[in-house]
């Protein structure tokens, strides 16, 4: 989502940071970078140094920051301070933003980090939090479990920040359609508008190292992203001009 989204924006002519903060270190097989290259920003910050020196660039244009590979032990030690990480990570990247001039920044995360983000402020300098979930059963469910287990959530809609977008939708099928329904009924207000449709393209992008937009530029989840981007740059651009 992360890449795929970060390179639409790249298209529009938009400058673009995309941040990995998943230990899965997922991302980067999406910008181009091969699995033999285990380099990132959290094994920099561990030995306290720059976490601009692991910086790439896809072969589209879109500067990245991986997560990287760590070792056990350094596993350890980043998880032992992960809070503190991800929160220098944001406000070191959020002043070179401004340094830099208008720069789109997107992290990719794991849900439990937004705890840390909100508790320490660092959530105030980000203009939205998305929430990706799928139109089935399975994510609903998770996602109410989600909301009745974590005050979070509240706290992010009181403030304007917080958007669910819908992945991997099938209008083809039933189900589909139905939580579709739901999702818009309980979620209208904070739902998206823009709607990621399945699409095999995703699934063979990334086995080639690349996003959608280079590797299947006219199919749907193309057209999709490209879509999200334009609603990404109408929607924030005229929350900055109003601010």
């Amino acid at each position: 989502m992360t890449a795929n989204l970060s390179q639409a924006l790249v298209k529009i002519n938009k400058q673009v940071l995309a941040i990995d903060a998943s230990p899965e270190n997922l991302m980067r097989l999406h910008l181009g970078l091969i699995n033999d290259e285990h380099d990132g920003w959290a094994a920099k910050v561990l030995h306290n140094l720059s976490l601009f020196e692991a910086g790439y660039q896809s072969p589209q244009g879109a500067v990245f920051l991986p997560f990287g590979q760590l070792s056990s032990k350094q596993q350890n030690q980043f998880e032992q301070n992960r809070a503190q990480f991800l929160n220098s990570l944001v406000e070191t990247t959020l002043n070179a933003s401004e340094e830099q001039g208008e720069q789109w920044q997107l992290f990719h995360s794991q849900l439990s980090d937004l705890n840390n983000l909100l508790a320490d402020g660092a959530i105030d300098a980000i203009d939205a939090v998305f929430l990706t979930i799928t139109a089935d059963a399975l994510s609903y469910s998770a996602l109410q479990s989600w909301i009745q287990n974590h005050p979070l959530f509240h706290d992010l809609v009181a403030v304007g920040k917080l958007r669910i977008l819908i992945s991997h939708y099938q209008p083809e099928t039933e189900v589909g359609r139905d939580f579709m329904l739901v999702l818009k009924k309980e979620y209208g207000r904070i739902l998206v508008p823009v709607l990621i449709h399945r699409d095999t393209a995703l699934l063979d992008c990334v086995a080639n190292l690349t996003t959608v937009q280079h590797f299947s530029p006219i199919s749907q989840a193309a057209k999709d992203f490209q879509s999200l981007a334009f609603w990404c740059v109408s929607t924030f651009s005229s929350k900055q001009s109003q601010g």
